[in-house]
Order: structure tokens, then C-alpha cells, then sequence
């Protein structure tokens, strides 16, 4: 009877360790999958973001040319505008204009974490949160501020360049000179310095907000290198 009883002792731990032992190696094949779709996700996320990062500072760098022309035609008078030659005129409108430059984020592979509630997957609050701030916050703020400065370029710049100085750009964006014709006077009596004043002040705000765009994105890039190499 006492080792009948023991049998089923052994046989009942034996069932029960098996049990215990069939959902730990299942935790652990979870575990595993979840840590793979994360590094697969995390990994996607990184070469979007590194293709937005690497375009933000091409479009930078325009807007700081477009900025540096910008203050020169301002600082234009009379005498600056009869010394001139009109290809250098040219030269320095073409890189004013770059300024109306913009940066369009992609938004595919976040939108699938989001939309396939996949977020639940990244298991740093820290990296979610900057994620959100990043992409539902700074980028939909750029967004909605992009289409009043290239309004003031392509509309109120240029349809002032049109009438004063017959300016001109082909399909390619690119100034055709024989329609230039020079105009001393609008610097003169300053009505190009006050048109410039409109778009030099917009400009430097859109140029600070994609700073600190490019900030986050560089945190973001670095929190998820740090859970691509735990």
C-alpha cells in the first residue's frame, strides 16, 4: 500500500514537473519571439529614422545658406545694388530659396507599430515616450508650420521677384538668367529688404524647430541602438 502510494507520489511530481517544465520552455519560446519582433521592428525604425536624420541635415544647411544670402540682401543699399552683376544677384536668390527646403518624415514603419499595436512589443517607457513625442508631436508641429513659410517663398518672394525683376524659374527650379533683368531701385527705396525681412524671420523659427527635431531624433537613435546591442 505505502509504495503504491509513493509511486503515485513520484508519478504525480514527475507529471507536475513536466507540467512546470512544458510552460517554462513555453515562456521562454515567447520571450524569445517577442525580443525578436522587437529587434526586427526596433531595427526598421532605425533605418527610417537614419534616412530622416541624414536629409534634416541637408535641409539644415540649406536654410543656414538661405539665411547667410538672406542677411547680405538686407543689408543691401544703393550702392551695393549698382555693383552687383546680376549673376551674382542670381547666385545668391538661388540660395535663398532653398530655405522654402523641407523635411518629409517617414512615417511608415511607426505608423505599422501604432496602428498594429505593435508598441507593445518595445518594452522601454523611456524609448515609447520619446517615440510619441517625436513623431505625434514635434514632426505634426513642423508639419503644420512647413506650408506657411513655403507660402511665403513661392508666393509672396517670388511673385515680388516676378514684377521687379522679371525672375523666372524653369520646370528644374533653376533661374533662367536671360528673363533676369536688373532692378537698383527696389533696394533703394527698401521694399526688397522688408520682403526679405518677411521670409528671413520665418526661416530661422522653421530652422530652430528642425534643430530640435534633429536632437530627438538623435536620442531616439541612440535609446534604440541601446536595445538593438543589450
Amino acid at each position: 500500500m505505502k509504495n503504491t502510494l509513493a509511486r503515485g507520489g513520484i508519478e504525480f511530481i514527475a507529471v507536475l514537473l513536466g507540467i512546470t517544465l512544458s510552460l517554462y520552455i513555453d515562456k521562454q519560446i515567447e520571450e524569445s519571439s517577442m525580443l525578436k519582433t522587437e529587434k526586427s521592428l526596433l531595427s526598421d525604425l532605425q533605418v527610417s529614422l537614419n534616412q530622416d536624420m541624414d536629409y534634416a541635415q541637408l535641409v539644415l544647411k540649406d536654410m543656414i545658406g538661405s539665411i547667410n544670402s538672406q542677411e547680405i540682401l538686407i543689408n543691401f543699399d544703393c550702392s551695393d545694388a549698382k555693383n552687383i552683376k546680376p549673376e551674382e544677384l542670381t547666385v545668391l536668390l538661388v540660395s535663398v530659396f532653398k530655405g522654402s527646403n523641407s523635411l518629409f518624415p517617414r512615417y511608415g514603419v511607426y505608423r505599422s507599430l501604432v496602428s498594429n499595436s505593435e508598441m507593445k512589443f518595445i518594452e522601454n517607457q523611456e524609448l515609447k515616450d520619446k517615440l510619441i513625442d517625436l513623431y505625434d508631436f514635434k514632426f505634426k508641429r513642423y508639419e503644420n508650420v512647413d506650408p506657411i513659410i513655403t507660402n511665403l517663398y513661392q508666393y509672396g518672394l517670388a511673385e515680388f521677384l516676378v514684377e521687379n525683376f522679371s525672375y523666372y524659374r524653369n520646370k528644374d527650379f533653376q533661374i533662367v538668367e536671360k528673363h533676369f533683368s536688373m532692378n537698383e531701385e527696389v533696394f533703394c527705396n527698401n521694399s526688397m529688404q522688408k520682403e526679405i525681412m518677411k521670409t528671413i524671420s520665418m526661416t530661422r523659427v522653421v530652422h530652430h524647430m528642425l534643430q530640435k527635431i534633429v536632437e530627438s531624433m538623435n536620442v531616439v537613435n541612440e535609446l534604440i541602438y541601446e536595445e538593438l546591442n543589450k
